[in-house]
């Protein structure tokens, strides 16, 4: 097969490639950086590795003090927008019912699975049991399957690649409802609506595809293949198995014994590089392929790329298929730590044999030059999708190294999520946002270059978004990135339309709920209200209100209270003791938490003990040893 007309693949955004070098050496050049780089933070403890990075990104380098740069929060800080609107019940109404006429053509049976209710949430649609979707578009499995199974990665599955509990399948539900909304609001209305329009519309005389990239089993491409007959939905994975076992959901010729014995047989063929590009369409559902290879290979046109979690840099190459396109695209990735130069990928090895990452980061101009001009480019990069990163004298900001990097994209390897909706490791949490936020300004500069070079009056500024799935407890990988090129695929066009002026929809779209993380962040780096007195809106130079409480990125208020009394209990039980030098060194003048606390609420006692002005150290080697001891200073 022949590779897209419109250019090569890229294989470098512009900076040059490096030698292979070991681990040893890698780490101690990121061991040389944050030995020169180490700080404290608001609250006077040591920042970690990517906290400095952080750190250094947003201060401004001439002052001696921790400062924010303007500059810095101008360009760097991650803008979110609210999820496309949704469609109401009358318009999801009628999809289904449209769906149904083919369903019934094709034997297809509503399924009856009830829905599930998590904390309060039920199963959203299309999943829920007033659409009953065929059980081949369903994430849980029918309730008449005999056994659960597991995967060697502990996942419940059942025989057609379903998932068997409940809170699992429930997040996998939400996860796909989101994306499934983006999706639909991307569609122009003669494609959502072909019926209505009668065969006049732009997109008539061709059939409109979409491409899920790391599509594994089907579960995003099948409901979309379900809800939009007239479309062609095309799955496209590395492994073999995840694609025969999608087509043997879709056909009903599944059984549980030998599938599973099946992949068992292929565990060793499926880890090896994968030089397949098969294309194989489902019996039952004309509209579904699959694609056996990798993103990089896929030689065919699409109007839309869909990419739910897919690993490491692998997300990014969806994203550069979709730019080559000129393809809209919902990506939402996970395993940032396997952008680490030294983190290796499985994705790297299956597409390309080897272990030499091909794409480098950070990917942006604006992140590589923090701040610098982000309007220059060349049109050989351009037409690679190569951006390069410009050098600017009067930048003020330090370049981004690919140590920095890989700092920041080992912290949003985040997975706590109980804390999605906490202040704690909120740093965490916005070192994420900054990995996501680069790719978004990767994508958007390499839109505004291509629209300068064909010389058109498109102007693409606002034609990609950052957003975030709902609930955010669906997933910690929940930041969606969306793009598109013409106007009559944005998704906000309802939304804009309906809106008296450019700047009001650009409001109303801004979701303000998903900046609390970057707040607390600014506050635990640089000192309380940082972000009150420093954030700026990028969109209309307004001071934006403080919605950051306390420094809580690494405890809790109530920690910190209940550690705070136990010493002032400690202090008010001294008062009645002698102060002089003689007696400092007894132990009823020394107060020793016990055991076991772990190191985050042990630097949460050095970091009030300090603020009190007290004496504080710490005992034992083992980490079940250690333990933290406070004292009176001398005088």
């Amino acid at each position: 097969m022949s590779t897209p007309s419109d250019g090569p693949i890229p294989t470098n955004n512009g900076q040059n490639k490096t030698p292979k070098s070991s681990k040893a050496a890698k780490n101690a050049a990121a061991g040389a950086h944050q030995k020169s780089t180490a700080r404290k933070g608001a609250n006077g403890v040591l920042l970690k590795k990517f906290e400095s990075v952080m750190c250094d990104m947003f201060s401004t380098p001439t002052s001696s003090k921790n400062e924010v740069s303007q500059e810095a929060l101008q360009h760097l800080t991650p803008r979110y927008s609210k999820l496309p609107p949704f469609l109401n019940d009358m318009e999801q109404q009628e999809l289904i019912e449209n769906a149904k006429v083919h369903w019934k053509n094709k034997s297809l049976v509503p399924s009856d699975t009830p829905d599930i209710v998590v904390n309060s949430h039920s199963s959203p649609w299309p999943f829920d049991s007033r659409t009953s979707l065929p059980q081949c578009g369903c994430v849980r499995g029918e309730n008449s399957q005999n056994k659960t199974m597991k995967t060697k990665t502990g996942k419940d599955i059942g025989g057609q690649g379903s998932i068997h509990n409940n809170e699992r399948a429930w997040r996998k539900e939400m996860q796909l409802a989101n994306m499934i909304q983006c999706v639909l609001a991307l569609l122009p209305d003669d494609v959502r609506h072909p019926e209505a329009y009668n065969g006049s519309g732009t997109n008539a005389n061709r059939t409109f595809r979409i491409v899920d990239f790391a599509g594994g089993t089907g579960h995003l491409a099948v409901p979309l293949a379900l809800l939009l007959p007239h479309c062609e939905v095309i799955c496209l994975d590395l492994k073999k198995w995840s694609l025969d076992l999608m087509h043997r959901r879709v056909d009903g010729t599944l059984n549980e014994d030998n599938d599973m014995t099946n992949k068992n047989a292929h565990d060793n063929s499926h880890k090896l590089p994968c030089q397949s590009n098969n294309v194989q369409t489902s019996k039952v559902l004309p509209n579904l392929s699959t694609y056996h290879g990798s993103i990089q290979t896929y030689p065919h046109n699409f109007d839309v790329g869909v990419s739910l979690h897919a690993c490491g840099e692998a997300s990014d190459w969806v994203l550069r298929k979709c730019l080559q396109q000129k393809a809209c695209w919902v990506v939402c990735s996970c395993c940032c730590g396997k952008l680490r130069r030294e983190a290796l990928n499985p994705y790297v090895f299956q597409s390309t044999g080897g272990n030499e990452k091909e794409i480098h980061y950070p990917q942006s101009k604006v992140f590589a030059s923090l701040g610098g001009d982000s309007n220059a480019c060349d049109d050989d990069n351009i037409n690679r999708l190569d951006v390069s990163v410009a050098d600017n004298d009067s930048n003020t900001q330090q370049p981004m190294s690919a140590a920095m990097f890989d700092q920041l994209a080992r912290a949003a390897d985040y997975s706590e999520l109980g804390d999605v909706r906490k202040p704690r490791n909120a740093c965490r949490r916005a070192a994420k946002s900054l990995v996501e936020w680069d790719r978004l300004l990767f994508a958007k500069e390499c839109m505004m270059c291509a629209d300068s070079n064909e010389s058109t009056d498109r102007n693409y500024e606002s034609n990609t978004v950052m957003t975030r799935m709902l609930p955010w407890e669906a997933s910690t990988k929940n930041d969606v990135l969306i793009g598109w090129f013409q106007d009559s695929y944005n998704p906000y066009r309802q939304l804009m339309a309906s809106a008296s002026g450019k700047m009001l929809a650009t409001t109303l779209q801004e979701d303000t709920t998903c900046d609390v993380d970057f707040h607390v962040a600014l506050n635990h780096l640089f000192g309380k209200n940082t972000s009150e007195k420093n954030h700026v809106n990028a969109n209309n130079g307004t001071k934006e209100p403080n919605r950051a409480d306390d420094d809580q990125n690494d405890w809790t208020a109530q920690e910190e209270t209940d550690i705070k009394f136990q010493i002032e209990q400690f202090l008010l039980g001294s008062e009645s003791l002698n102060d002089g030098e003689e007696n400092y060194n007894d132990e009823i003048k020394i107060l020793k938490f016990p055991t076991g606390m772990g190191p985050r609420k042990r630097k949460l006692i050095h970091c009030i003990a300090e603020s009190m002005g007290l004496r504080h150290w710490g005992e034992g080697k083992k980490d079940s040893e250690k333990i933290v001891a406070v004292a009176l200073r001398r005088k």
